[in-house]
C-alpha cells in the first residue's frame, strides 16, 4: 500500500522499471482505458489522502508514478535522454513568449516604433534592442500578458532584441514536425490527446460524488472534502469570522483558509465522512447568505479532488513538455482545436472556454498558461484559437458578466492577444464581423431604455451598477480592434466595417440623451439623480469615436496620410470646433447667426424691441435676467473663437506640430507647470500620448527641482506673443487666470496689452476677396465684399498717414511730460514734509528719555552698580580675552559671570517672562523621547527583558538607545500641566464620539506643542549653570575617593543586612572608616523649588518608561541610568551626523538642538536629587569599578564590553551624589578632569586592544608609542569619543569653545585636546599617572585574555546609512518581481515592500504574513519595525513607488520617493511610466530624517496636514 511506497522510495522505482506499463502500452490496442485504469489506481493513492491537499510526498510520487510512464512512452526510450534530443534538433521560435510575472518590468516604445501601445518587451529583451536608447513607457505587469519580442506585426521598427535576431541561413521556415519520426508523432498525439482530454474533463467535471467513466477507483471510501470557493463579493473578515463558527478553527487558521482560498481559488476547509462536511458546508452557507449570495461550498469525494488536483499537474506538465520543440507545441494544439463528433464547439480548448466562469481561480490560471505557452505562440493556431474565440465571443462575454471574478482571470482577457494583431483583427472583422459583434452585445447588456429608446441608468439596483462596471471591457475590446487602422481596404472589409458603424451609430443614438440632469424647480431636490454611469460611458467611449473617425477619414482619404497618430488624434480633438468654423464660412452669415441665437435659445431676446424692453425692466424676474446674460456672453464667447481662431491645419498656414506648440504656450499663460501637469491638460490620443516632447524646447525653458518641488517649465519670453485671449480650450478659469498672469508679466516689462499675433491665411484673405468679388454665384454678396475691400484700403490709407505725420505726436507727448513732472513735483514735496514730521517726533521722544533719566537717577544708579561686576566678569572670561585659555573642565576651566548665569524665558502659552532659577517655577522645554537604533551595529541582538534588564553599562555596538530630541518651545510647568489636562479631556470626548487613532496618543503622554504642534511625549525642565568654587588639584584624589567608595561600599552592606535580619553581623564593616571629612549619615538639602522637582521626576520617569518598554516608576532604581543614557546617545547621533555632514563641532546646530542638549545635560547632572541618593551612589561605586577594579564589586563587564562615552557620562552626572557627602574642600572640577583623564586612557586600551597592530604589539605598550601606525590607529579611534565629551562638557559647564572649532580646519585635534585640557600626546596621560593606570592596563589586558574568544568592535565606528539603491528602478521592479511570499508556498507578494534600514523584502499589506505582536495581529512591515528599528521603520513599497514611515502600531505616513523621472518628478502608482532614476539629493534627505530621529516628528505633521492618514490601519502594512 501508500506507506510501504512513501517508506521506501528507491524500491518503488526499481519496481517501476520492472513493471512500468510503458512497454505493455507501446503495444495495447486500447491506450486511453490502460491510462485511465492506471490514474485511477494511483492518483487517489498520491493525492488528498489527509486535511491537506498539498503534502510533500506528492512532489516526489506524481513524477514517478504517473508522469515519468507517460514520458517513457511519448519518447520510445529515456526521458532525458529523449527529451535532450528533442531540444537539440528544435529550430526555436523567433518570439520570445516570456510570460510576464507579476509585477514585473515591462517597457513600451514612445518613439512611435510599436504597431500599439499594448506591444511590451520584457527586461532582457528590452536591454538588447534599439528602444533603450528611445524614449520609453516603464511600468508593472499585473500578470499574464507575455513579451513581444520577435514579433514582426506588433513593431513598425525594431522587433528584435539580440537574443532573438533572426539566423539568416533559417529563414526558410520549414514544418517542424518534418525533425520528427512518424512513429514519435503518433506517439506523441496518442498522450497528448489522452491526457488534455483526461485534464478538460476532470476540471469542467460538476458531479461532486462520482467519477468519469474509467477513473472509478478500485476501493471507495467515506473521505470527503468540505471545499470552500472564492468570490469577490464576501470580504476577508465575512470569511475568517464564518470559518469559525463553521468549522470550530483558531482565527489564525482561519486567516491561512482565507488566504490560500483568495489565492487559489478554493480550499479544504473540513476533511472526513460526508456528513461531517456536510454539516460545516449548511453554517457556512447560513452564515453567508443573510444579505447576498451565500459563499459556494461543495462536499467532494477525496477520489474527485485528487483527481482535480492531478488534472492541474497534468496541464503544467504539457506546458513543460512543449518547451523542448516546436513540434511537440503544434501537436498540442491540433490535439486542442480537433472538433470532436459533437461538432460545433466541441474541441477540447471550446470546452475549456466556455466553461471559464465555472472553474475556480487556480484551475483558470493553469490552463490559460498553456493556451498562451501553446496556441498564442504558434502563427497557424493562434489565427484558428481566434476564429473560435470571435465565435463564442457573445457567449464569453455573458458568463465573465455574470461571474464575479476579475478580468485578469477570466479567458476573456487573452482578447488582447489576438484583437492587437492588426491581420487577425482584419480577419475576424471580416470573416465574423468581430466590431459588430462587440458593439452589439454591449448594447444587449444595456437593456434599461426609456419610452425614446435611450440608456437609463437612474433605476439601476446595486448588483446592475457591478454589472455595468464589468460590461465597460467591451469597450476595451473594441479599442483594441480600432487601435491599428487599414492601409488597404477591400470590398468586404468596407462592407463589414459599415455594419459595424451602422451599429456604432445606433448605440450612439441610445446614448444621446440619456438621464438628463434637468435643473429643479419649485422644490428641494432631497436625492441627487444618478449621473455616474452616463459620464463614465461618454467618457469611456471618447476615444473609441476618435479612432472610428480615423478609420472613417482613412477610408475615403479624407485626411492626408500621416504616421503620426498624434498629430491625426489633435486633429479630431478639435473637429467640433472645425466643424462649427466651416460651417460658419460657408453659410450665409445671416443664417448662421440665427443658427446660434436658436442654439442658445436667444432668438427671442433679439427678435424684437418690446422683447428687450420687457427683459431690461426693473421688475423682471433677476434670475432670469442673469441666466440670460450669462448664455449672451457664452454666445459671443463662441462667436470671437469661430471668427478669430484659425490656428488649425486646413484653416491658417500651420502644421499639426503648430498646434500642440500652441496648446503648450496658452497652458504656460496660465503658470509654469510641471511635466505632469502639461500632460494631463494637453490633448491625449488613444495611446496616451500627445506629441509634447518633440515640440516643448522651442516653447518653454525647463527648471531642474531641488531637494523638493518638482521641475517646472516656463514659458520663454519671445512666445507669449501668440497669447489670445479667446483660445478656444480654455475654460472660463483658465482664460482669467491667463489674462491676469500675462497683464502682470506686461506689466513687469512695462509692455502694452495686445491680443495675440494670428498665423498668415491660407492663402490671403484680401486675395480671396478680390478674386470671389466677380464671381457669379456670388452676386448676392458683391456688394458686401466691395465694401469689405474699400474698408480696408481707407484703413491702409489711414495708417499711413499717421505715420507719416510725428509733429502732432509730439505735441501729445511734451503734454504728456508736463503732467507727469507736475506730479513728481508733488510726491517730492509730500515726502519732505513727512521726513520733517518723523524728524520732530524723535527730538521729542529723545527729549522725554532724558526728562525720565533725570527724575529717576538713583533707580538707574542702582541698577549700574549691578551690572559692574557681571560685565567686568564677561569681558575677563570672554572668548576673546588674550590672556585665558578656554577650557571647558577640571580646575582652570571658564566660570560663568553673573550675566552668562542669568537666563530669562518667555512661556509660549502665557507669554510671561520668567528667569531661570534653582528656587523659581519651573520652566519647560517640549520633548519627545524615543527608542532607538539608529547607531546600532548589530540588529541581530535580541531584545533585552525589561523586567530584568540592567542597564548601566552601554555595549559599545550601541544596540538599543534612547533618544531626546524637542522642538525648542519653552512653557511654564503649570501652564504645561493645564494644557495636557485640557488635551486630555478633549481626547476623551473625541473617543467616545469619533473612536478613531489621532496623531498622538495621550495615554502615552503624547501631545502636540501647543506653538508648532510637534509631536512631543515629556518635558525637560530648564535648570540654571551651577556655581562651583575654585580649588586646587588634588594629588592622592583617586586614593581619597577608593576610600570614600569603601567607606560607601560597607555602609550599604551593613545597611542592607540590617534590614534583612536586624542583626549587624556583616564581615569588615567597620574596618572600613570614611576619610576626613566625608559624611555618610549627611542628607544634602534639595537645592530645586517644589515644582522643578516635580518636572525632574516627570522627565526621568518619562525616559525610564520609553527607554525601557515599561510602566512608569518612579522608584525604580533604573530612571537616572535611563537618564543619563539618553544624554550619551543624543550626544553621540548628533556627533556623527555632524561629522558626516561636513558641519563644525559648534556653531552649525539649530537653535531647538541647542537647547535640548543643554538643557539635557543640566537635567542629567541634577535628576540624582529626585532619585534615592544610596542608590545612585551604588551606581556611581559600580561604574568606577569598571575602571578602578575593586573585588567587593560583583558583575562587573570586560572594559571591550562598555561604550566610554556613556561611562563618562554616567560617571559625571552620578557623582555629585557621592560629593555631596564630602565636606573636606575636594573639588568637582578636579572630579570630572579625573574622571575624563580615567575614561580616556581607558578607550585607548579599548581601541589598541581590537585594532590589528595593536593586538600584535600589545605586550610592548610603552615601547610602540613612537609607533606613528599605532598613533593614527589611536587618534582615529578616540576622536569621535573626544568631540562627544567636548559637547557634553561645553552644555554641562557652559564653557564657549574656541573659534578653531567653530569652523572645518586642520587645527581641530589640537583645539580637542585644549578645550578638554587633555595633552595633544594622550599617551602622555599614562607616564604623567604611571601609578594610577598601571592597574587599568594590567586589568584590561587580563580581561581581554579572558574574553578572547568575543569578536571585538572596531574603533571608530563607521556611520550608518540607509542601504544603497539601484540608479534605474527598473531593477528595483526586476528584484521585487522575483520576490516571493515566504509564508504562501512561493505565491508571489502582492505589495513586495523594501526596508530601506537593512534591505529585507517584506510581504506587506496582506494577511498571509501576520504576526502577532504584544498581543495584536500585525502586518509584516510593522512587526519588522520593532526587530530592526524599535518600532520605527522606513520602507520603500516598490510596485508604488512611494516610500512608507512607520511608527509604533498606529502612525505612519507615505513620503515623496527618491526616483524622479527627467523631468524631475516622483511617480507614485507608476501611472505616467516614465523612467526613473535615483535622485540622491532627496535620498539624502529622508537618510537625514532617519539619522535626526525625525521620523516620528515627520508622521506627525504628515498626519495633522492630512485627515485621512489616521484613519488607515498601519499595522495591517
Amino acid at each position: 500500500d501508500l506507506s510501504e511506497l512513501k517508506a521506501d522510495v528507491k524500491k518503488l522505482h526499481s519496481l517501476l522499471l520492472r513493471y512500468s506499463p510503458r512497454h505493455k502500452w507501446l503495444q495495447v490496442s486500447n491506450l486511453p482505458k490502460e491510462v485511465y485504469q492506471h490514474l485511477a489506481c494511483y492518483v487517489p493513492k498520491i493525492y488528498c489522502l489527509g486535511p491537506n491537499l498539498n503534502p510533500q510526498n506528492e512532489d516526489l510520487l506524481a513524477p514517478l508514478l504517473l508522469q515519468s510512464p507517460l514520458e517513457w512512452y511519448l519518447c520510445g526510450e529515456e526521458p532525458s535522454v529523449g527529451l535532450a534530443k528533442l531540444e537539440q534538433n528544435n529550430q526555436p521560435s523567433q518570439l520570445c513568449g516570456h510570460v510576464f510575472k507579476v509585477g514585473e518590468p515591462t517597457y513600451s516604445c514612445r518613439y512611435n516604433c510599436a504597431a500599439d501601445p499594448t506591444c511590451v518587451l520584457c527586461m532582457q529583451c528590452f536591454l538588447g534592442s534599439v528602444h533603450k536608447e528611445h524614449r520609453y513607457r516603464m511600468t508593472t505587469s499585473g500578470g499574464g500578458g507575455f513579451c513581444d519580442c520577435g514579433d514582426t506585426e506588433a513593431w513598425k521598427k525594431g522587433p528584435y532584441c539580440q537574443k532573438h535576431e533572426p539566423n539568416i541561413s533559417d529563414s526558410s521556415q520549414k514544418d517542424p514536425l518534418a525533425n520528427l519520426s512518424d512513429e514519435m508523432i503518433a506517439r506523441t498525439y496518442n498522450v497528448f490527446s489522452i491526457i488534455l482530454k483526461y485534464a478538460v474533463d476532470m476540471l469542467t467535471w460538476e458531479k461532486e460524488d462520482e467519477l468519469p467513466e474509467g477513473l472509478e477507483p478500485p476501493a471507495r471510501g467515506d473521505t470527503y472534502y468540505c471545499m470552500l470557493f472564492n468570490d469577490e463579493v464576501h470580504t476577508y473578515e465575512q470569511v475568517i469570522y464564518t470559518l469559525q463558527k463553521a468549522v470550530n478553527c483558531t482565527q489564525k487558521e482561519a486567516v491561512s483558509f482565507a488566504t490560500t482560498v483568495d489565492r487559489d481559488g478554493r480550499k479544504s476547509v473540513r476533511f472526513g465522512d460526508f456528513q461531517f462536511c456536510e454539516q460545516a458546508k449548511s453554517v457556512i452557507v447560513r452564515n453567508t447568505s443573510r444579505q447576498t449570495k451565500p459563499l459556494r461550498v461543495q462536499v467532494m469525494h477525496s477520489s474527485v479532488v485528487a483527481h482535480q488536483c492531478f488534472a492541474l499537474k497534468a496541464l503544467t506538465w504539457l506546458g513543460q513538455i512543449i518547451r523542448y520543440s516546436d513540434a511537440l507545441r503544434r501537436i498540442l494544439c491540433q490535439v486542442g482545436l480537433q472538433r470532436g463528433p459533437e461538432g460545433e464547439n466541441s474541441s477540447l480548448v471550446d470546452t475549456l472556454m466556455l466553461c471559464d466562469s465555472k472553474m475556480w481561480k487556480g484551475a483558470r490560471n493553469v490552463y490559460h498558461q498553456l493556451f498562451m505557452s501553446s496556441l498564442l505562440m504558434d502563427t497557424k493556431y493562434k489565427k484558428l484559437f481566434a476564429i473560435q474565440f470571435a465565435k463564442n465571443y457573445e457567449r464569453l462575454q455573458n458568463d465573465y458578466v455574470k461571474d464575479d471574478h476579475d478580468r485578469e482571470f477570466s479567458v476573456t482577457d487573452l482578447s488582447v492577444q489576438m484583437f492587437t494583431v492588426p491581420s487577425l483583427a482584419r480577419m475576424l472583422i471580416t470573416e465574423e464581423n468581430l466590431m459588430t459583434t462587440i458593439i452589439r452585445t454591449f448594447m444587449d447588456h444595456l437593456r434599461h431604455r426609456d419610452l425614446q429608446g435611450h440608456f437609463q441608468f437612474e433605476r439601476y439596483t446595486a448588483q446592475q451598477a457591478f454589472k455595468f462596471r464589468r460590461v465597460q471591457s467591451l469597450i476595451g475590446d473594441l479599442k483594441y480592434v480600432l487601435i491599428s487602422r487599414p492601409t488597404e481596404w477591400t470590398d468586404q472589409l468596407r462592407e463589414k466595417y459599415l455594419e459595424s458603424f451602422d451599429a456604432f451609430l445606433e448605440l450612439l443614438k441610445c446614448m444621446q440623451g440619456m438621464d438628463p440632469v434637468v435643473r429643479q424647480v419649485g422644490q428641494h431636490i432631497e436625492m441627487e439623480p444618478e449621473w455616474e454611469a452616463a459620464f463614465t460611458l461618454q467618457m469611456k467611449l471618447t476615444h473609441i469615436i476618435s479612432m472610428m473617425q480615423e478609420w472613417c477619414a482613412n477610408n475615403v482619404n479624407a485626411y492626408t496620410h500621416n504616421d503620426n497618430l498624434t498629430d491625426i488624434s489633435l486633429q479630431n480633438m478639435s473637429l467640433k470646433f472645425i466643424g462649427k468654423s466651416a460651417g460658419a464660412s460657408m453659410m450665409d452669415p445671416n443664417h448662421f447667426l440665427m443658427i446660434m441665437l436658436s442654439r442658445f435659445e436667444l432668438y427671442h431676446i433679439f427678435s424684437s424691441a418690446d422683447c428687450r424692453k420687457r427683459c431690461s425692466r426693473e421688475n423682471a424676474n433677476k434670475d432670469v435676467v442673469q441666466q440670460n446674460n450669462t448664455l449672451i456672453e457664452e454666445m459671443l464667447h463662441l462667436v470671437i473663437m469661430i471668427v478669430g481662431e484659425r490656428y488649425t491645419a486646413g484653416v491658417g498656414q500651420v502644421e499639426c506640430s503648430d498646434e500642440i506648440r500652441r496648446e503648450i504656450v496658452h497652458q504656460l499663460c496660465i503658470r509654469s507647470m510641471a511635466h505632469s501637469e502639461l500632460v494631463k491638460a494637453l490633448p491625449e490620443n488613444e495611446n496616451k500620448e500627445t506629441g509634447m516632447e518633440r515640440v516643448i524646447d522651442s516653447v518653454a525653458s525647463f527648471k531642474k527641482p531641488g531637494v523638493t518641488g518638482r521641475g517646472l517649465y516656463k514659458l520663454r519670453p519671445e512666445c507669449a506673443k501668440m497669447f489670445n485671449l479667446y483660445f478656444h480650450h480654455y475654460s472660463r478659469a483658465d482664460q482669467s487666470k491667463a489674462e491676469e498672469a500675462q497683464r502682470k508679466i506686461k506689466r513687469q516689462n512695462g509692455e502694452d496689452s495686445a491680443p495675440g499675433e494670428a498665423p498668415a491665411n491660407t492663402p490671403s484673405i484680401l486675395a480671396l476677396l478680390e478674386t470671389l468679388q466677380n464671381a457669379p454665384h456670388l452676386e448676392v454678396h458683391k456688394d458686401m465684399i466691395r465694401w469689405i475691400l474699400k474698408t480696408v484700403a481707407n484703413i491702409k490709407t489711414m495708417r499711413e498717414c499717421t505715420a507719416s505725420a510725428p509733429p502732432s505726436d509730439s505735441s501729445g507727448h511734451s503734454q504728456e511730460e508736463t503732467v507727469r513732472d507736475k506730479d513728481k513735483a508733488e510726491r517730492k514735496r509730500k515726502a519732505e514734509m513727512a521726513r520733517l514730521r518723523r524728524e520732530k517726533i524723535m527730538a521729542q521722544m529723545s527729549e522725554m528719555q532724558r526728562h525720565f533719566i533725570n527724575e529717576n537717577k538713583e533707580l538707574f544708579q542702582q541698577s549700574l552698580e549691578e551690572l559692574d561686576p557681571s560685565t567686568s566678569s564677561t569681558l575677563e572670561h570672554s572668548p576673546s580675552s588674550c590672556d585665558c585659555t578656554l577650557v571647558c573642565v577640571g580646575p582652570r576651566r571658564w566660570r560663568a559671570g553673573g550675566s552668562e548665569r542669568r537666563q530669562v524665558v518667555t512661556c509660549i502659552l502665557c507669554q510671561e517672562e520668567q528667569e531661570i532659577r534653582t528656587d523659581g517655577k519651573a520652566m519647560v522645554l517640549a520633548a519627545f523621547v524615543q527608542r532607538s537604533t539608529v547607531m546600532s551595529k548589530n540588529r541581530k541582538r535580541p531584545p533585552h527583558n525589561p523586567d530584568k534588564y540592567d542597564p548601566l553599562f552601554m555595549h559599545p555596538d550601541l544596540s538599543f538607545g534612547t533618544h531626546t530630541g524637542s522642538c525648542g518651545h519653552i512653557m511654564h510647568s503649570h501652564c504645561w500641566q493645564r494644557y495636557f489636562e485640557a488635551v486630555q479631556a478633549k481626547e476623551q470626548r473625541r473617543q467616545q464620539r469619533l473612536r478613531v487613532h489621532t496623531s498622538y496618543n495621550v495615554e502615552n503622554g503624547e501631545f502636540l506643542c501647543p506653538l508648532c504642534e510637534c509631536l512631543s511625549n515629556t518635558v525637560i525642565p530648564l535648570l540654571p549653570l551651577t556655581k562651583i568654587s575654585l580649588t586646587f588639584a588634588e594629588i592622592q584624589w583617586l586614593n581619597i575617593t577608593s576610600l570614600q567608595m569603601k567607606a560607601l561600599l560597607s555602609a550599604h552592606r551593613k545597611a542592607k543586612a540590617a534590614d534583612a535580619d536586624g542583626v549587624d553581623d556583616m564581615d569588615g564593616v567597620n574596618d572600613c572608616p570614611p576619610p576626613d571629612g566625608f559624611k555618610l549619615d549627611y542628607t544634602p538639602k534639595n537645592p530645586y523649588s517644589s515644582t522643578i522637582k516635580e518636572m525632574l521626576t516627570t522627565f526621568g520617569t518619562a525616559s525610564y518608561k520609553v527607554g525601557l518598554k515599561v510602566h512608569p516608576n518612579e522608584q525604580d532604581p533604573r530612571v537616572p541610568i535611563m537618564c543619563w543614557g539618553s544624554c550619551a546617545y543624543t550626544i553621540q547621533s548628533i556627533e556623527r551626523l555632524l561629522v558626516d555632514e561636513e558641519k563644525p563641532l559648534f556653531g552649525s546646530l539649530p537653535c531647538r538642538q541647542d537647547d535640548c542638549l543643554s538643557s539635557l545635560t543640566r537635567f542629567g547632572s541634577a535628576c540624582w536629587t529626585v532619585s534615592s541618593h544610596a542608590t545612585v551612589q551604588n551606581h556611581f561605586i559600580r561604574l568606577l569599578a569598571a575602571l578602578v577594579p575593586d573585588p567587593r564589586v560583583e558583575n562587573t563587564p570586560c572594559i571591550l564590553d562598555i561604550d566610554m562615552f556613556h561611562l563618562l557620562v554616567s560617571l559625571v552626572l552620578s557623582h555629585p551624589a557621592v560629593f555631596s557627602l564630602d565636606s573636606s574642600g575636594l573639588s568637582a572640577d578636579t572630579a570630572q578632569l579625573h574622571f575624563l583623564h580615567l575614561v580616556t586612557v581607558a578607550h585607548i586600551v579599548q581601541i589598541l586592544l581590537t585594532s590589528v597592530a595593536a593586538v600584535l604589539c600589545f605586550s610592548g605598550l610603552r615601547e610602540v608609542n613612537s609607533g606613528w601606525h599605532l598613533w593614527r590607529c589611536v587618534k582615529a579611534g578616540i576622536l569621535p569619543y573626544l568631540r562627544a565629551a567636548a559637547m557634553f562638557f561645553h552644555y554641562l559647564n557652559g564653557a564657549p569653545a574656541p573659534p578653531e572649532l567653530h569652523t572645518l580646519g586642520v587645527g581641530e585635534w589640537e583645539a580637542l585636546c585644549g578645550y578638554l585640557c587633555l595633552p595633544s600626546n594622550l599617551l602622555q596621560l599614562f607616564y604623567n599617572n604611571r601609578e594610577l593606570m598601571e592597574p587599568l592596563v594590567h586589568c584590561s589586558r587580563c580581561s581581554s585574555v579572558h574574553h578572547s574568544s568575543i569578536s571585538y568592535f572596531r574603533f571608530p565606528r563607521d556611520s550608518n546609512y540607509l542601504i544603497e539603491l539601484p540608479g534605474d528602478y527598473s531593477a528595483l521592479i526586476n528584484q521585487a518581481s522575483s520576490f516571493t511570499c515566504p509564508k504562501s508556498e512561493g505565491d508571489k507578494s502582492r505589495a513586495p515592500t523594501l526596508c530601506l534600514v537593512c534591505g529585507a523584502m517584506l510581504c506587506s499589506q496582506s494577511y498571509c504574513c501576520q504576526t502577532e505582536l504584544e498581543g495584536e495581529d500585525v502586518g509584516a512591515c510593522t512587526a519588522h519595525t520593532f526587530a530592526c528599528g524599535a518600532g520605527v521603520g522606513i520602507f520603500l513599497r516598490v510596485r508604488e513607488s512611494q516610500v512608507l514611515f512607520l511608527a509604533g502600531k498606529t502612525k505612519g505616513c507615505f513620503y515623496a520617493p527618491p526616483y524622479l523621472d527627467d523631468y524631475g518628478e516622483t511617480d507614485q502608482g507608476l501611472r505616467r511610466g516614465n523612467p526613473l532614476h535615483l535622485c540622491q539629493e532627496r535620498y539624502r534627505k529622508i537618510q537625514k530624517l532617519w539619522r535626526q530621529h525625525s521620523i516620528t516628528e515627520e508622521i506627525g505633521h504628515a498626519q495633522e496636514a492630512n485627515q485621512t492618514l489616521v484613519g488607515i490601519d498601519w499595522q495591517h502594512l
